[in-house]
This record gives C-alpha cells, sequence and structure tokens, in this order.
C-alpha cells in the first residue's frame, strides 16, 4: 500500500511533461506526441474480413475486444543512437479480434516499428526524424515476408509511411509487390485508407499503461513484439540501402523458398484437414445407414 502511494504521490507532484509512468526514461508526453507524430496510415484491401483494428478493454488480464475502431497501441523506448544522437524505437501494433485468412484463429496482433532520433532527448517532437522502419509479416514462421526500409525510401521521415495490410491475415508490407511473398497467400490492396482514431501507449509490458494488462497475456504473441526490431547488423543494412525495401527473410534464401514450401505446408494441412472430414462424413453416412436398416429375421 504504501509503495501504491508513493507511486501515485509522485505522479501528481511531477508535471505532465515530466511524467514517466512506464519507466522507461522518456516523459510520456514526448512518447505520446512522437507516437501519434509517426502514425503509419493502413491501407486495407477490398473484402477485409475483420474490418478494422480493434480496441480492448482496458484492466483486463485477457484481451477483450472493445470495439473495431481503427485504434492503434504505441510503445517507445530508448536504444543506443549514432553520432551522440538521442534515439527512440517506436511500435505501432493494429491489433485484430480475428485473423479470418487461411488457417483462421482468434486476436491477430501484427505491428510496424521505426528508429526516430534527435539532437537530445529533450528536443520537441517536430526536431525528431525517423531513420528506419521495419514492417512485420508472418514474423518468424515459415512464411516470414518481414521488411525493412531506409526512411527515405518509402517516404517516411518526417511522418508514419502507407503500409499495406494483406487482407484477413493482417501482414504489414511497405511495398505491395512484396505482399505476394507471405506464402503466396496475401493479397494487398489500397481500396481503404484507414487513418487511426486514436493513438494508445501500451507502455512497457512489466509497466503498462492505459490499462493495457492484457498486452502481458498468453492469448497471442504480443509479449513477444516488445523487444527491439533492429539488431545492429540489420540498422546497418537499412542505412546503407537508400533505392529499396529489404526483405528480411530469416530462415530462407530468398523470396520463391517460402512461396513454395510455405504454400505447399498450408496446402498440404489443408488437404489432410479435408480429407479427414471427408472420411469421417463417409463414416457417419455408413453406420446412419447400417442403424438404420431393419434386421431380417432368420429364415
Amino acid at each position: 500500500m504504501r509503495a501504491w502511494l508513493i507511486v501515485v504521490t509522485l505522479a501528481v507532484a511531477l508535471p505532465a511533461a515530466a511524467q514517466d509512468l512506464d519507466r522507461d526514461g522518456i516523459p510520456d508526453r514526448l512518447e505520446q506526441a512522437l507516437l501519434e507524430k509517426f502514425a503509419p496510415t493502413l491501407l486495407l484491401a477490398h473484402g477485409e474480413c475483420d474490418g478494422l483494428p480493434a480496441s480492448f478493454m482496458p484492466n483486463s488480464t485477457t484481451p477483450r475486444v472493445w470495439a473495431k475502431d481503427a485504434t492503434l497501441y504505441g510503445q517507445a523506448f530508448r536504444i543506443h543512437g549514432s553520432d551522440g544522437r538521442a534515439a527512440i524505437e517506436l511500435h505501432f501494433f493494429h491489433l485484430w479480434a480475428n485473423d479470418c485468412g487461411r488457417l483462421a484463429h482468434r486476436l491477430d496482433a501484427e505491428h510496424v516499428s521505426a528508429i526516430v532520433s534527435a539532437s537530445r532527448l529533450d528536443a520537441p517532437a517536430f526536431a525528431w526524424l525517423a531513420e528506419a522502419w521495419y514492417a512485420a509479416a508472418h514474423e518468424g514462421s515459415v512464411c516470414d515476408a518481414s521488411s525493412g526500409a531506409h526512411a527515405r525510401v518509402i517516404g517516411a521521415e518526417a511522418s508514419g509511411p502507407r503500409v499495406f495490410v494483406s487482407r484477413g491475415k493482417h501482414a504489414s508490407y511497405f511495398d505491395r509487390g512484396q505482399c505476394k511473398w507471405g506464402c503466396g497467400g496475401d493479397e494487398c490492396g489500397d481500396d481503404r485508407a484507414v487513418i487511426a482514431t486514436r493513438i494508445i501507449n501500451i507502455g512497457e509490458i512489466d509497466a503498462p499503461l492505459n490499462g493495457a494488462t492484457w498486452a502481458r497475456s498468453d492469448r497471442w504473441p504480443l509479449r513477444e513484439k516488445f523487444q527491439s526490431d533492429f539488431d545492429p547488423a540489420l540498422r546497418a543494412r537499412l542505412e546503407a540501402e537508400t533505392n529499396h525495401v529489404i526483405p528480411l527473410m530469416q530462415h530462407l534464401r530468398g523470396p520463391q523458398a517460402p512461396v513454395l514450401a510455405g504454400e505447399t505446408a498450408l496446402d498440404g494441412l489443408e488437404s489432410a484437414a479435408d480429407t479427414a472430414r471427408t472420411a469421417l462424413a463417409s463414416a457417419t453416412r455408413v453406420v446412419g445407414r447400417f442403424v438404420r436398416k431393419p434386421l431380417r429375421k432368420n429364415q
């Protein structure tokens, strides 16, 4: 109780500009300003089956959908800057009630992220510029088609990028042409541009803000997405490549491999499921006819 009172007292005593309720070394007001400045625009394809990204009921231990209202959730934390500059990594989570694509499931956590920097940490939001961006697409799976880009490549140095979101699966892409690399099953379009109705700072996994206790739930892999997306090698690649969006297949050599391997694996799973359903239905019909058939009297 005493510790709780101390936290509340400090929160009240500190001016709003200095408050850091998620204890990551960045004032909450600056985090919010940067999240709003660099928020991406989501481009949704016609027929998106889950409508819009969802907001979730605050202070719940499990993710419970509040509304499908184009809310984006954000995270900000300090990272090592180059040339003595202050640097912050921003994550933008578009969270969905359902993945309704192939191998559908409840709850879908997707994101894009950025490195932004300024001459000093207390610089106003307008002085911060983005250096690099990352888009997660089937992250960590055989279908991984995640990508990265120098901010200049996608026109997102002083504002957020335009992000293609695959229909039903919600994978993120900076280049629409790379959408087909997601195991050959992704479809992207720009039929509907969605600007976030609000950006809610989700805080840190062990110090959630705005009631985002549901972020720690094991019902989805959101917890794993709180870590940095930019290791030193990737940062160097993105700094050097100023003409193209870079595909970042983690375990395969080229874009064709995940398309073929992933498509084959998914089709195999679907075929097996269809075969099992067909066999079960056939067996049920046979048993049904046998049960209904009248028994013949012994002659």
